[in-house]
């Protein structure tokens, strides 16, 4: 059966979202005919730098930081390590020494952060992990009291992209803030809000963070491009060596025409994301309640405070790796985890760090619903798995 033409219910939207209309029309000339390189000096180049400075000053405007705040990446996972191996090279330089560096985080974070941690790690510097509720929240208390005099960097998930989590930064924030002027410290603070923009405000001023990373992929934009928004007193070194680009920050050539679509797709996506998310919400509610009445089914991460579009559940004594492939089959995609902590199933860090459970880290599924999904999909869907459950069900 041709896969295009069989019946398609999107609900892997945390992996891989469809780039929208209007930015592929921002993009279409950036291919072949304004196509120049923004360091070039003669006319087609100079178009070029325009193009890019527009596009530096629509994230900015979207972000609401500075123009001169934004440097564009390959993408969210390269955003994070800017953000962390970038900081701490600043402050090595410095001369802080890496015994004196303590960088507070949680054992939910995506790879691309986990792996970044483990990086300078590796160099002497010293990595707290702070306790989460079982729904996925860090506890304000423990997080107070892991701050230190040593403590040069906070890194937290905006959005959990396993769960959907969404952490109250704001409050975190201020807890640090308070302790920085009570101990007359600098203490950084970094997001990785690669799954917010469609569905949550993401103005730094609002959030008071001092970094965060973003993904055009993510948002309805085009994959391979990125962005890390950062406060002046955020100092950050290079973690790649090359041209002057981006400040000096991240060398290469721009590539324009998803820069652009970049630009686009996040302006796009915060100027809609409050009826985005009203609209999708409603729709999660309903999987979710259909969901909890199959038996044996339990919701990961809480019901209130969780991103409008993401179900994750266990069910109990299910390979839900054969599932998603059963689901993949009736034309539903779904995972077992996010897709960048690896294709396959085993054990859901995120869900064992929250439930201390590994029988339910062992039998996650991931559903993250497209704007598209209807109640029809859902109900489809819902009525593929307990199929599933009934055809895996052995004789006895």
């Amino acid at each position: 059966m041709n896969w295009f033409k069989r019946r398609h219910v999107h609900m892997d939207y945390a992996a891989a979202t469809p780039t929208r209309g209007e930015v592929l029309r921002v993009m279409e000339s950036l291919w072949a005919v304004d196509f120049g390189n923004p360091s070039s000096i003669h006319e087609l180049g100079i178009r070029a730098r325009r193009v890019l400075d527009e596009a530096r000053e629509k994230a900015a405007r979207t972000l609401r930081v500075r123009a001169a705040d934004i440097v564009f990446t390959s993408g969210g996972t390269e955003s994070n390590n800017l953000a962390i191996i970038g900081s701490v090279k600043a402050m090595l330089e410095s001369g802080v020494a890496p015994a004196d560096i303590e960088i507070i985080s949680t054992g939910l974070e995506h790879p691309s952060i986990t792996k970044a941690l483990e990086a300078v790690k590796e160099i002497g510097v010293e990595v707290t992990l702070v306790p989460v509720s079982p729904d996925g929240q860090v506890v304000a208390a423990d997080f107070k009291q892991a701050l230190s005099p040593k403590t040069r960097l906070v890194t937290l998930a905006y959005v959990n992209s396993e769960v959907g989590v969404v952490e109250n930064i704001g409050r975190l924030v201020r807890i640090v803030r308070a302790f920085e002027k009570e101990n007359g410290l600098t203490i950084l603070f970094h997001t990785d809000a690669c799954q917010a923009p469609l569905w949550l405000p993401c103005g730094m001023d609002s959030l008071s963070v001092d970094m965060m990373s973003l993904d055009a992929g993510k948002c309805r934009g085009p994959k391979g491009v990125g962005i890390l928004a950062k406060r002046p007193r955020a100092k950050l070194r290079p973690v790649l060596v090359g041209g002057p680009q981006e400040d000096g920050l991240r060398p290469g050539t721009e590539p324009l025409p998803l820069i652009a679509g970049a630009a686009e797709a996040l302006s796009l996506a915060q100027a809609e994301y409050e009826g985005l998310a009203s609209k999708v919400r409603e729709k999660r509610d309903r999987f979710i309640s259909l969901l909890l009445d199959i038996p044996g089914v339990t919701l990961n991460g809480p019901r209130e405070d969780r991103v409008a579009n993401n179900v994750n559940v266990s069910i109990e004594g299910v390979d839900t790796e054969f599932l998603v492939v059963a689901l993949d089959h009736a034309g539903i995609s779904c995972s077992t985890k996010s897709a960048c902590s690896g294709a396959g199933g085993g054990v859901s860090k995120v869900v064992l760090e929250m439930t201390r459970d590994s029988n339910k880290a062992m039998s996650t599924v991931r559903f993250t619903l497209s704007p598209e999904v209807t109640k029809r999909d859902i109900e489809y869907t819902v009525s593929a798995i307990k199929e599933h459950l009934r055809a895996s069900v052995l004789p006895r």
